[in-house]
This record gives C-alpha cells, sequence and structure tokens, in this order.
C-alpha cells in the first residue's frame, strides 16, 4: 500500500526543506506521547517520522516522488 507522505505532514508536494521539517516538528509536537498520555500515539510517531525521513533525504524524496507521480496519475485515471 502507497503511503502518502505529503498528506500524512500536511504539506504540498511542492514544499521546501524548511516547510517539511517545520510540519514534522508542528506535527511530532502535537502526537508525541508526553502530550497524550492517554492515547497510544505511537504508530502515528512512527508514521510521521518515517515520512519525514523520506522527504528530508534530497535522494530518498526524489524516488518518493517518481513514485508518487505514478500513484497520483493511477488514482486520476482509475476515478475517470
Amino acid at each position: 500500500m502507497f503511503k502518502d507522505y505529503y498528506a500524512i505532514l500536511e504539506i504540498s508536494s511542492n514544499a521546501s526543506k524548511i516547510d517539511i521539517k517545520k510540519n514534522y516538528k508542528r506535527l511530532a509536537k502535537k502526537w508525541h506521547p508526553d502530550v497524550n498520555q492517554d492515547v497510544d500515539t505511537t504508530s502515528k510517531m512512527q508514521e510521521l517520522t518515517e515520512a519525514y525521513l523520506i522527504l528530508s533525504d534530497e535522494e530518498a524524496k526524489k524516488r518518493y516522488d517518481f513514485e508518487y507521480i505514478r500513484y497520483t496519475q493511477f488514482n486520476k485515471s482509475k476515478s475517470s
């Protein structure tokens, strides 16, 4: 299953490195276990961290963007 890292970090696909980092930090603070003591946030934090690691690494982002374009085109053609 394809994960939309841009949606996970609540950013657009043309977001800058600064925007990627800023939104990761904002969401990590929001979903941190110390803030949400009554909620199991482990999977959400893992998802956020995975998205950040891919999108903050230039080479990994290039590979991801190639697949992201294919994924979005496939979904457009499927809904038509």
